[in-house]
């Protein structure tokens, strides 16, 4: 396990739990659609950080028969957050969940992969 990429995969899943924990205030105005099209769209990053963060974290945790399996675990446990992401958004006044915010979650998990692939 490498720490420094533990800590930050640890400290960025808190803060996209409290960024989901957050009612749903528009971030430029009254609900604007640019608002909108921001905060959705802001998965793809934010996920992508997420996946790269913990598939670097788990890389060096076996030799290369079992680290396979160990990045596929990772990748189910990375989208069942993102699950459960959206469902804890049902829970907070002025937020729902959405599938088109799932679906930018697994977009971002994907590229996190892929950056994953080509950084290490």
């Amino acid at each position: 396990m490498e720490f420094k990429f533990t800590v930050f995969a640890i400290l960025h899943t808190i803060f996209l739990v409290y960024m989901s924990s957050i009612s749903g205030q528009p971030i430029l105005g009254k609900g604007s659609s640019s608002d909108q099209i921001i905060s959705n769209f802001a998965h793809i990053p934010a996920f992508a950080l997420l996946g790269f963060l913990w598939l670097k974290a788990f890389s060096k945790m076996f030799i290369n028969d079992k680290q396979g399996l160990i990045n596929k675990i990772t990748i189910v446990c990375l989208i069942l957050f993102a699950v459960s992401d959206e469902i804890h958004q049902s829970f907070v006044a002025g937020r729902t969940a959405s599938a088109f915010d799932f679906i930018l979650d697994l977009i971002g998990i994907f590229f996190g992969y892929l950056i994953f692939k080509v950084l290490v």
